[in-house]
């Protein structure tokens, strides 16, 4: 999609001055982009029901049936040597990566609204589990019997630390990028409200073209990131990758990356 740039509306200016383009024509062009810049595609704005039929229909593209690359990749990062720690994973699906984690000896809390990617979690891990009303999030909790996978099928945001206290690790594989736009500020709030001071929380977003796909997965420009986080955490960045393949091009997209965000809390903020 073409996007007048203070750049380009340099260079159809000077074009113009070297007559190369009319005025006339490059008026027309410049009339052309600005409209085309202003009809960009708003992000999808999802509801509970949408993401429960995304899950029915088998429709769930963004579930992997492996551990997540980058998870392993920066594993010691999530973990700092660290043994036998409380990890939150938001909006966790089935993940397969809950029990990766849980069979290190971790204790693993998941939030997911839709209650058949809890069951179908532990019906494909083999994990026995039970499962209980959990009045204090207006759903369910479902746990393994060892207890080391606790997975409450509820509202994110009714989910807070008040339920089983605060962190020491989060991970969050497209999460944060699965929000509406108008509700970013307080999952952010939510998030650093689940950390404890030494919370180690790997952040797995990605970079795109919004005004071209609307998404989910949305668009995270760093700025983005940063006016969340930035002021009461530190960010460092891990990974920045093109994983651009079929989807990416049915999407209309040149261009699709991920990346690794290692957030953690300021000092003066713990």
């Amino acid at each position: 999609m073409l996007r007048v740039t203070s750049f380009s509306l340099k260079v159809i200016q000077f074009y113009e001055l070297l007559n190369i383009i009319p005025r006339t024509q490059s008026q027309g062009i410049i009339s052309k982009c600005s409209k085309m810049s202003t009809s960009a595609t708003p992000p999808t704005v999802m509801t509970s029901e949408a993401w429960a039929k995304q899950w029915k229909e088998k429709n769930a593209t963004w579930h992997k049936d492996v551990t997540h690359k980058f998870l392993q990749k920066h594993l010691d990062k999530l973990l700092a040597a660290r043994e036998n720690i409380k990890i939150f994973v938001p909006l966790c699906g089935k993940a397969v990566d809950i029990k990766w984690l849980s069979d290190m000896g971790h204790t693993v809390t998941g939030v997911e609204l839709v209650e058949q990617a809890i069951t179908e979690f532990f019906e494909e891990q083999q994990v026995e589990y039970t499962t209980e009303l959990a009045e204090s999030v207006n759903g369910r909790l479902f746990k393994s019997i060892d207890g080391k996978i606790r997975l409450y099928q509820c509202d994110l945001f009714n989910y807070s630390s008040t339920i089983e206290g605060q962190f020491d690790a989060i991970w969050d594989r497209g999460s944060l990028c699965a929000i509406n736009l108008e509700d970013l500020p307080r999952y952010a709030d939510l998030m650093m409200s689940l950390m404890h001071r030494d919370c180690r929380y790997l952040l797995d977003t990605y970079d795109y073209d919004g005004s071209i796909y609307p998404g989910p997965p949305h668009n995270t420009p760093d700025d983005q990131i940063k006016t969340l986080f930035g002021a009461r955490c530190n960010i460092q960045r891990l990974e920045y990758m093109d994983i651009a393949d079929g989807l990416t091009e049915k999407r209309g997209l040149a261009a699709f990356y991920e990346k690794v965000d290692l957030i953690t809390l300021k000092k003066n903020h713990v």
